[in-house]
């Protein structure tokens, strides 16, 4: 039995009963965090154009843009919720974005088809598996190459999520997986500009749309994943390792997190920007709180990482806007120090990037790779990554902060009130504070309801 086979198994199989309550739980909380995510980003103007050109694309309305009173097709919605979403790089973090592939999924089809909550927790469940699975088993050189693998391994999990909600056959899944996995894309080069977001925005696009063929009868090859001319061999090249795909998949559940071998679990971000820099401002914010210093003080900022600054995902060194220093460790390390320790969506404006204050500090902020693994390919770190930081004064005097690692030490919520917080921050951008109060108590009980529209309608604002 191949590898796309066992997938297709997994899908269909899977009940809502087989799920531990814990990772139930922790699926709400994600999908609450993205449609905040989602919502904020339709007031943006990145959100602006696309609600537009979704309105004018028009398609029978039967899924909305959440935080608009635009009705689409289930495949628009999915694909604006999605870019919205990931608009200022704030959703969720495990082997690559997941909400953000995810909740615009099942909202999009529940609401299209009026299926319940636990039809919509569970395909996320499954969706969530099969991303981070197959972005284990492929490696890291997928990512150093220079594809954005939120989308170009993402598409797959948007996919399997669709169909698990389409109730699909196990036939029939194979057949949307091949018809995924062929559009299946995403290039880093676009980080920093209002493409990054589309990414995953083409990846639900893709998702939902391969499941519908699939439905009708379009057919594709059943064994696209093993193929030699398939998803692992074009994508994975020498490193993947195709039989660990469905080694995993349900056992343990990916979304609980069990070591690197497996998955990490999930990360729902606390900063507004790219995953690649939180190391970097956890080391400062923790050296900021422990020796309070000013901008004015510093003499110079030296990181050292274990990859190549020219290659990670956040490598933007002169940022010229805040869309861009959201992918810029030296701008986000600059502006905590500026900012005596805040980095906050107002952070990322245009305004603030540019401030003189800012701008001068960027200059004496160096980030280097550690000459252990200097010239060494993007596998050698071995799913691990660290960073020192040592900030010195004029006066001579060097901090150093604590070696942070980017897997164990950064990301992370405080608590479940935190994440409920920040929803309600991002969501009162648009709704009511009453309303959003009734959107996430929806949201945290959806296993109870017959009907994922019921949700959604909370989430479009009152006329």
């Amino acid at each position: 039995m191949g590898t796309t086979q066992r997938m297709a198994q997994f899908i269909k199989g899977a009940r809502f009963e087989d799920i531990p309550t814990p990772a139930v739980n922790l699926a709400k909380l994600c999908l609450l965090d993205g449609v905040g995510c989602a919502i904020y980003g339709s007031t943006r103007p990145l959100g602006r154009i696309l609600t537009s050109l979704v309105d004018e694309l028009g398609g029978k309305p039967v899924a909305h843009v959440l935080g608009t009173h635009v009705a689409t097709n289930a495949v628009n919605a999915a694909m604006a919720n999605a870019t919205h979403c990931h608009s200022e790089d704030f959703d969720d973090f495990s082997a690559g974005h997941q909400a953000v592939l995810l909740m615009p999924v099942v909202l999009a089809t529940g609401e299209e088809h009026h299926l319940s909550g636990k039809q919509a927790l569970l395909s996320y469940i499954i969706g969530f598996d099969i991303n981070v699975n197959i972005s284990h088993a492929m490696g890291e050189d997928h990512y150093g190459k220079g594809w954005h693998n939120t989308s170009s391994i993402g598409t797959l999990g948007a996919t399997a999520a669709a169909a698990k909600m389409l109730n699909l056959d196990e036939m029939q899944i194979r057949m949307a997986l091949g018809i995924g996995a062929t559009q299946a894309a995403g290039l880093r080069a676009n980080f920093g500009t209002m493409t990054k977001p589309f990414n995953p925005g083409n990846g639900c696009r893709a998702g939902v749309m391969a499941a519908k063929m699939a439905q009708k009868g379009y057919e594709a090859n059943p064994d696209v994943m093993e193929d030699r001319f398939g998803f692992a061999a074009v994508y994975g090249e020498e490193m993947m390792q195709l039989a660990a795909i469905a080694r995993h998949l349900g056992n343990p559940w990916a979304l609980m997190g069990s070591g690197k071998d497996v998955a990490n679990g999930i990360a729902i971000k606390i900063w507004p920007c790219c995953g690649g820099t939180h190391a970097a401002n956890t080391a400062i914010t923790k050296l900021l709180k422990q020796h309070p210093f000013k901008a004015q003080d510093v003499a110079s900022v030296d990181l050292v990482t274990m990859r190549n600054p020219a290659l990670m995902s956040a490598n933007v060194r002169w940022p010229k806007s805040g869309l861009q220093g959201k992918f810029s460790p030296w701008f986000t390390v600059a502006s905590c120090i500026v900012d005596g320790g805040r980095l906050d969506l107002s952070s990322f404006s245009d305004d603030a990037a540019l401030r003189p204050a800012v701008q001068e500090l960027l200059k004496k902020v160096n980030i280097t790779q550690h000459p252990d693994h200097a010239g060494r390919p993007h596998r050698s770190r071995g799913g691990g990554e660290y960073w020192d930081l040592t900030v010195t004064l004029k006066n001579g005097e060097r901090l150093t902060a604590p070696r942070v690692s980017a897997v164990g030490d950064t990301y992370g919520w405080k608590d479940s009130a935190a994440v409920f917080d920040k929803f309600k921050m991002l969501a009162g951008t648009v709704l009511k504070p009453a309303q959003a109060d009734a959107a996430l108590n929806a949201i945290m009980s959806m296993e109870q309801t017959d009907d994922v529209g019921k949700i959604v309608d909370l989430l479009i604002p009152a006329r």
